[in-house]
């Protein structure tokens, strides 16, 4: 017979059976929770280990792009993509912030993320930035404030610049002042050579052409200016035409190998350039006046005015005055500019007074017969024969710029057309074109065009290429193809008004600026 367990014990059996399947049930949920916990800490620590990488990686990219536009342009960068990195930097940083800060904080892992990432930001910033020029000095403004140059120098490592009252030689490589020099008693400088030639001793000087006279009175001392100390060499009389006030006259003195130009109401006379000892003199043909003269190596060219007839161009043997050519000019009825742009091989700028006149840049061969006529307003482009346009001739008035240049027998020149800049907006904003254009010497076909971002506002040439500099950059053109070959960003001072342009080194250059009183130094130096 069975027996029956008692009801306590029933009982008791069922509650240590609840209790033991609680109990496991429970440590089932912990373990279960405990396993879980240890899942997702793996999948949190990834979590937190990419914000750290990712925030270092980026905000270090950004943070090191913003830093190198800051500090760039003092190390030879620059361009207009500085200002586009610069905005895209901050706008970086602000989302990436954070995630930046969060990798300092947890240096294990985020500082390499931070060395990546300034990497990668230098690595953009280098990529996409262009080459700049910086002022590697400048000259301190002019005084008194009414004072403007009317022509430079650049030579044996000094840059001269010539005002009315006073000539200053500045050293290309400090800005120092090497030497000055005043005209005698009240004289102001009337006339300057275009050139420079040897002084004679053959240590290598350079020897300078200064006219000066008192206010008011014919331009009639010449004085020959030794470049390497400003001192004074021998001073010529000449036979010079009235003046008006303390104005200055372009090309009427010059240097033409070993001889110095002069020229007076009759005609032209050579002397010595070592010591000021007449050569040989050149009448003007009768009714004729003179109007320029010009110098080169192996030429002396003159140009005579007379009066409705055609001007009359000679071509004259420096050592001995003795006539190589003589050109009748396309311009009978009178001139209302004229230039000699180059005296090897010869090409002149004649700008007739007749509307239907000759406006062109003329070129011509030894033997005196005209090889190409390159007008300078088409219908396409107005050429920039002079920097400053039809005006330049007020623009340092002894020495103009030229805006045309010759590079071996190719003529460039900038060329301007209708809408180049343009002012618009109630919050005026300027924009901007401008373009170097390429013409044959042969045939007057035009070679190449290049673009430039603005205006031409100086012009240099350089072997084979030209230099040219507009408001705020410098480019170089290769005169055989129009290729651009460099472009450097000017990161301080922008050139508004024509300048004078030199190179002084590779990727050097000199600026001297007609009114040094104002916005633009009177001479500069980049690098």
């Amino acid at each position: 017979m069975a027996v029956r367990p008692e009801a306590s014990e029933v009982s008791e059996a069922s509650r240590t059976s609840k209790t033991s399947k609680t109990s496991e049930g429970r440590e089932g949920r912990e373990g279960r929770a405990v396993r879980a916990r240890r899942g997702a800490r793996p999948a949190r620590d990834r979590a937190a280990t990419w914000l750290v990488v990712s925030g270092g990686v980026l905000g270090a990219m950004f943070a090191s792009m913003g830093l190198a536009v800051l500090f760039g342009p003092a190390n030879g960068f620059g361009g207009d993509s500085l200002a586009y990195m610069g905005i895209i930097s901050i706008l970086g940083l602000m989302p990436c912030g954070a995630g930046f800060v969060w990798a300092l904080i947890h240096p294990r892992v985020g500082f390499p993320a931070v060395a990546v990432g300034a990497l990668l930001g230098l690595g953009i910033f280098v990529g996409f930035a262009g080459d700049g020029l910086n002022d590697a000095w400048k000259a301190p403004p002019d005084r008194p404030s009414t004072v403007r140059a009317v022509g430079s120098w650049a030579s044996g490592g000094l840059v001269v610049r010539v005002r009315p009252d006073l000539v200053v030689a500045y050293r290309g490589a400090t800005g120092a002042v090497a030497w000055r020099w005043t005209p005698p008693g009240a004289d102001t400088v009337c006339a300057m050579s275009r050139g420079t030639g040897p002084d004679g001793t053959g240590r290598g000087g350079a020897v300078g052409l200064i006219g000066h006279a008192p206010y008011g009175s014919p331009c009639s001392a010449v004085t020959a200016l030794d470049l390497a100390g400003g001192r004074e060499g021998w001073t010529a009389t000449v036979d010079a035409p009235a003046r008006d006030g303390d104005d200055a006259t372009p090309d009427v003195v010059a240097v033409a190998g070993p001889q110095a130009l002069l020229q007076e109401k009759a005609g032209w006379r050579a002397v010595r350039l070592a010591d000021g000892r007449d050569v040989w003199r050149s009448a003007a043909d009768p009714g004729c006046a003179p109007l320029q003269v010009a110098g080169g190596p192996g030429d002396a060219v003159t140009v005579a005015q007379c009066g409705d007839a055609p001007p009359v161009l000679r071509s004259l043997a420096p050592a001995d005055g003795h006539e190589q050519r003589r050109i009748a000019l396309p311009a009978a009825g009178g001139l209302r500019a004229l230039a000699v742009v180059s005296v090897d091989p010869l090409a002149v700028w004649v700008d007739a007074r007749a509307e239907r006149g000759t406006h062109a840049v003329l070129s011509y061969d030894r033997t005196g017969r005209q090889r190409a006529a390159i007008p300078v307003a088409g219908d396409e482009y107005d050429l920039d024969v002079m920097l400053g346009g039809l005006h330049a001739f007020d623009e340092f008035s002894a020495r103009p710029l030229f805006g045309g240049v010759v590079v071996g027998d190719l003529f460039v020149v900038p060329g301007q057309r209708p809408g180049d800049i343009g002012i618009s907006g109630g919050h005026p904003s300027r924009t901007a074109t401008g373009r170097l254009l390429a013409y044959s010497l042969a045939d007057g076909g035009r070679r190449w065009t290049a673009g430039l971002d603005d205006r031409v506002t100086g012009l240099v040439v350089d072997g084979g290429s030209v230099w040219a500099m507009t408001r705020g950059r410098v480019t170089r053109v290769e005169a055989a193809t129009g290729r651009q070959s460099a472009v450097l960003d000017v990161n301080d001072t922008a050139s508004l008004y024509p300048v004078d342009l030199s190179v002084s080194g590779p990727e050097r250059f000199t600026v001297v600026a007609e009114d040094g009183t104002r916005d633009e130094p009177p001479v500069r130096v980049m690098s």
